[in-house]
Parts: structure tokens; C-alpha cells; sequence
């Protein structure tokens, strides 16, 4: 039984000021490199990409995205008890820049930061674990804050960097008489761990100097191997939609009955989710806001809300492991 009075009851998001657009020197190299050719054929839909400037920082947008989905529920920072969620790529290993979104928030010390680290179904599956949390009464207010900063950690002569951009999102769930917008309905993960490996972040290695302890390496970047392009192809673009469809068919719902707002790595997938699910062309901000990585579907939920025409909501995000991961809102009337 779907509790009626426990959901997101506040939504915000906040990208950078900084535009780049499809003819950026950035890219310059990578559109000569013919090697890079088939690639960036995987990659579309991009005409602008917010990009952090040097006076911000991936915890600034996330404390703007926080304080707008606070203001939209109408609570404060002594009204949460607990914030989860996401920043990728931390400024540390560890810990989380969360730690850090908690102080300037001025969040109660009792309000654990709890972050995710399964990129990019962290927002979904925040939603997930909050909503459970608040029906068995452990907390009353959670804060899903989603932030990503991957402009600073791809290779730009790589095919994947075309769609990087940086933005952040956020949701307030809780309990409440009047004011919650989307109840979470239910969820479908579809795991494919044999395809570890295909997609990661690491340094490179740089020397040895023959001593494995003097080893120095480069800073982390994307990686996507031959592996991951093929697997781009299969498991993005075919396999991962059966999560989605299975929970529609659990809930006994067609496409016509959702919107759908997907992981934005291209139209691609989003075109191929919406032919899969039989529903109208996905609801995304792919065109100006670019591959903001784990914060694409918080900032499409909230910067487009008033788009949403059906009862229903379809949350489909792809993890780098691989997984796929859907989540069912339910809209409140």
C-alpha cells in the first residue's frame, strides 16, 4: 500500500553560469582525430553545456540546488535528518564532498550524510532508500542533493567528453498533511556485473622508476573501453529498458501512462527508452544542459516539473558497473 502523505513535497536544481557550445576550441582535436569518428557518433543531442568556472565549485551549485528545494518544501536546514545523495567527483577520495554540503548548509548534527557512490543511479536509488526510511518512520525530512562536476574529469580527445557539462539537483522527501508532489511507486534494478570494467574513473600511470612504491599517476578521468562503446550500444541502448518495462507491467501501466526522463549520455538511448516503452519522446534537458553524469534526471525533474502531463513519471538511470535502474513516481492529485 502506497502511503499517500510521504513523497518529494520540494524540487531545485542549479547549473553553472559557463556555456560551451558545439564549436568550443576544447574540441577542436578530438573532431580532427578520425579515430574518434565512430564514437562521437554515439554521443548527440548536445547544443550547450553548463561548465563550473574558476570561482565555483561542485559543492557551490549543490548548496544553490539544496537551498531551492528547501524553499520550494518549505523547511529549513533544522527541519532535516538526514542528506544523501551524491558529489561526483569529490575533491577527496574520501571523504564525500557531502561532508561539506552538510556545513554550508548549516545542517543539525544529527542529520548524517550518507552519500552514494553507485554513479549515476544515486539520485534514484537516494529516492528509494529515503522513501523507505520515512514509512518506517526513522526519519521525517531527507534531502537528495545530486551534483556533478565531470567537465574537469574527462579526456577531451576521447569521444565521450563531447557531452560532458556540470549541474546539480535536489529533492526534499518527507512526510506532510498537504504538499507532496511525486510518491515513489516502485523500482526495478537490472545488474550486469560481468560487464564490470568496461566504464571506470582512475589515474593513468605515469613512471615507475623501477620501484613500484615511487609509481605516480594522473589525475582521474573517465575511461571507456572498446568494451564499454559496444556495451554503450547493447546494454544502453536495448537491455536497460527492461527494467522499465517490467515495472509497468508489475503496475499493469502502458507508456502512454508515463513520462519518461532518462540518464542523458545521448538521444540515442533516450530515443531508443521511448520506442522500447512505447511512450512519447523523453522528457530530458540533453539540448542546454549536456551529460551532467549523476545529476541529469534530479535537474530534468525539477527544471521541467511543469512539463510532466501524465500521472506518472519514469526514472530510468544506467550505472557504470552496468546496471540499469528505473523508478515509478506517482503524481498526487
Amino acid at each position: 500500500m502506497v502511503e499517500n502523505n510521504i513523497g518529494v513535497i520540494g524540487l531545485g536544481y542549479q547549473v553553472p553560469a559557463l556555456i560551451r557550445l558545439n564549436d568550443d576550441p576544447i574540441f577542436d582535436a578530438l573532431k580532427k582525430n578520425s579515430s574518434q569518428k565512430e564514437i562521437l557518433a554515439l554521443f548527440q543531442g548536445f547544443e550547450r553545456r553548463h561548465v563550473l568556472g574558476p570561482d565555483e565549485s561542485l559543492v557551490s551549485i549543490m548548496v544553490a540546488a539544496a537551498e531551492k528545494a528547501m524553499i520550494d518544501a518549505g523547511v529549513t536546514a533544522a527541519d532535516i535528518d538526514l542528506l544523501m545523495g551524491c558529489a561526483s567527483l569529490s575533491r577527496y577520495i574520501v571523504p564525500s564532498d557531502l561532508g561539506a554540503l552538510h556545513a554550508r548548509l548549516g545542517l543539525p548534527e544529527s542529520a548524517m550524510p550518507l552519500p552514494l557512490g553507485n554513479d549515476f543511479s544515486n539520485f534514484t536509488e537516494s529516492l528509494v532508500i529515503a522513501d523507505a526510511l520515512l514509512k518506517v518512520g526513522r526519519v521525517r525530512r531527507v534531502l537528495v542533493v545530486a551534483g556533478g562536476d565531470w567537465t574537469r574529469a574527462v579526456d577531451y580527445d576521447q569521444g565521450a567528453s563531447v557531452s560532458a557539462a556540470d549541474g546539480a539537483g535536489a529533492a526534499v522527501l518527507g512526510v506532510a498533511s498537504a504538499g507532496v508532489r511525486w510518491i515513489v511507486q516502485d523500482q526495478q534494478a537490472l545488474v550486469r556485473s560481468d560487464l564490470y570494467g568496461a566504464m571506470y574513473v582512475s589515474g593513468d600511470p605515469l613512471k615507475t622508476n623501477g620501484q613500484p612504491e615511487n609509481q605516480e599517476y594522473s589525475g582521474p578521468y573517465f575511461h571507456m573501453t572498446q568494451d564499454g562503446y559496444n556495451d554503450f550500444r547493447s546494454f544502453g541502448g536495448k537491455i536497460a529498458a527492461i527494467s522499465a518495462q517490467e515495472l509497468l507491467q508489475r503496475q499493469g501501466l502502458s507508456g502512454s501512462d508515463i513520462t519518461l526522463i532518462g540518464h542523458q549520455a545521448s538521444t540515442l538511448l533516450l530515443d531508443a527508452w521511448a520506442d522500447e516503452l512505447k511512450t512519447k519522446p523523453a522528457l530530458s534537458t540533453i539540448r542546454d544542459f549536456g551529460n551532467m553524469t549523476v545529476a541529469s534526471i534530479a535537474v530534468t525533474l525539477a527544471s521541467r516539473e511543469e512539463d510532466i502531463e501524465t500521472p506518472y513519471v519514469m526514472l530510468l538511470a544506467l550505472g557504470l558497473d552496468l546496471h540499469a535502474h528505473a523508478v515509478l513516481l506517482r503524481r498526487v492529485a
